[in-house]
């Protein structure tokens, strides 16, 4: 009886494993999409904060209605994150003096 639990455990945790696994595989432009979305919003802002000089809610206000609800942007002095999906997608770009800001690894 126990080595039947074990192979419907099993069974079970492997459709599990499909279903994310098809889940992500659907999802793979939205992700991709998201990482675009958030790299492009970090070097935007922070090129509108530290080569404009504008304020944080001045550059923010440059999005479309749908992108500022949608993504978090942060600053912390020369440093600027985009983020969606509460964190689990971000992007961070740093102000360079006069070379402007680059996009850098998160």
């Amino acid at each position: 009886m126990a080595l039947r639990k074990r192979w419907i455990v099993l069974a079970v945790l492997l459709v599990i494993a499909a279903a994310l696994a098809a889940g992500a595989w659907s999802n793979r432009g939205q992700i991709a999409y998201a990482q675009i979305a958030t790299g492009y919003a970090a070097k935007q802002t922070c090129s509108c904060l530290h080569v404009s000089g504008r304020s944080l809610e001045s550059c923010i206000a440059d999005f479309p209605d749908s992108a500022r609800n949608q993504i978090t942007v942060t600053q912390d002095g020369e440093t600027v994150r985009a983020s969606v999906l509460f964190g689990a997608i971000s992007a961070k770009a740093v102000a360079e003096g006069e070379y402007g800001c680059r996009l850098a690894a998160s």
